[in-house]
């Protein structure tokens, strides 16, 4: 069960920092380096310098970007750049995007949560994770002690009890509201009300938590706990340490919602496409779309798909669209036998486990590789990748349903990589939460 805390949260000072959309930025693994510098030069005070700081020739293990970072926060937080709440609080917390041509809401609600091991209690991963960013989260942890960032989690909410109950409290005027860079409306809204708070707590108390995005800062919060409590704790204390910085939202909101991360693949060994139609045409129907399709005409195809597995593939040397639609599903028997049986049911599964490993040769192990394997969410950057030449294929797939990472997540199994891709990201900077 998730056991909620309000904390007295880090905020910029609006008196100081007029413009919050200079300051803030998405989370730090979708920033590339060109993004990096650009929100190095937009602000002095833009949370980039503590969220993902740039490194310098001659840095040390004493001086680097993770104690630069700590030596930024507590500047601003000495001149007033970055204010303290007087009292704990909950936050609300709405995004307003644009998707296709209607206008939806995502609301939550930004709490501390209790930190549980994902092999037992209610917290639910979704996503393997990697080494290297959780190293690096860790430093960040230790050297700035905080949460700069929130991690996204969802909770089921059947009878839209708690999305109800956030939207009385989210009727007055917000106490943060701005456009960021990508033109998502983003409205903050400080509760500090004790019984409002109390409420909430109860009402989350039987729910189960899915992480959606933010896995490697959840095991990384996961290992400074153990590490400050070996530090600090006793038996029974209650460190600042063993909560993480949430962002909940009901799995029923109208506004939640995923996008699918196409696939583009190079480095393909013994490249030949007729070989590789050949072998697909053994499990798949395959459909010729025609040369020169356009991504509206193929991805309307794909998504008015209302039966069986399907994939569009893109052959970048021909200029060619092609629709597969799974054909044997006796194969999925042999190939999910050993290795990861859910992922049968995932259209992400099907396309690593029969396309990009059994046909193309890419074992699982290399998909996290950028020397094979791209994922990308604009299907016209897709093409474009393909058609220059950087890339062999590509293949779009429809969105995973939210169902499924439900399902996958409670019998404690993991999806293949970028199975989702949560839109509109969480920003960063809009509330800190310190340990000190």
């Amino acid at each position: 069960m998730a056991i909620l805390k309000p904390f007295r949260g880090l905020r910029y000072n609006q008196d100081i920092i007029t413009d919050i959309s200079a300051v803030v930025t998405p989370p730090y693994d979708v920033i590339s380096p060109q993004d990096q510098e650009r929100y190095y030069q937009i602000h002095p005070n833009n949370i980039i310098r503590l969220d993902l700081g740039k490194d310098f020739p001659g840095d040390t293990a004493e001086v680097n970007k993770y104690t630069r970072a700590a030596d930024f926060l507590a500047s601003w937080r000495e001149k007033g750049i970055l204010k303290q709440e007087d009292a704990p609080a909950i936050y609300i917390y709405d995004q307003e995007f644009l998707s296709g041509n209607r206008w939806l809401v995502r609301r939550g609600f930004i709490s501390l949560v209790k930190l549980e091991p994902f092999d037992k209690g209610y917290i639910y991963p979704h996503e393997q994770t990697l080494p290297g960013p959780k190293a690096d989260r860790l430093k960040l942890a230790q050297s700035c002690r905080a949460n700069l960032s929130s991690i996204f989690a969802l909770f089921p909410d059947e009878n839209n009890v708690i999305d109800g109950y956030l939207s009385t409290l989210a009727h007055t005027k917000p106490d943060m509201d701005f456009i960021d860079d990508t033109g998502v409306k983003n409205r903050l809204w400080v509760i500090k009300e004790k019984q409002t708070i109390d409420r909430l707590v109860t009402l989350m108390k039987e729910k189960p938590l899915f992480i959606a995005d933010g896995h490697h800062r959840y095991e990384t919060a996961l290992v400074y706990k153990e590490q400050m409590y070996k530090e600090n704790g006793r038996p029974g204390d209650d460190l600042p340490s063993n909560y993480v910085m949430m962002v909940c939202v009901s799995m029923n909101n109208n506004g939640l919602k995923i996008l699918p991360a196409h696939r583009l693949v190079r480095n393909i060994k013994d490249y030949r496409f007729g070989r590789i139609l050949q072998s697909i045409q053994e499990s798949f129907k395959v459909e010729l779309l025609g040369k020169g399709c356009s991504v509206e005409d193929f991805m309307s195809s794909l998504n008015n798909e209302t039966k069986g597995h399907t994939f569009i593939m893109y052959v970048g040397q021909d200029d060619t669209c092609y629709k597969l639609r799974l054909s044997n599903e006796k194969l999925l028997d042999a190939v999910f036998a050993k290795d990861h049986p859910e992922w049968r049911h995932l259209d992400a599964g099907i396309l690593h486990g029969v396309i990009i490993n059994k046909i193309l040769g890419i074992n699982s192990t290399d998909v996290t590789l950028k020397d094979y394997v791209k994922y990308v969410k604009d299907e016209a950057e897709a093409v474009s990748l393909v058609r220059s030449g950087q890339y062999q294929l590509a293949f779009f797939l429809k969105p995973t349903r939210i169902e499924q990472v439900r399902e996958i997540a409670m019998a404690r199994k993991v999806m293949p990589p970028k199975s989702t891709y949560f839109y509109p990201k969480l920003i960063t900077g809009i509330v800190i939460n310190s340990f000190n």
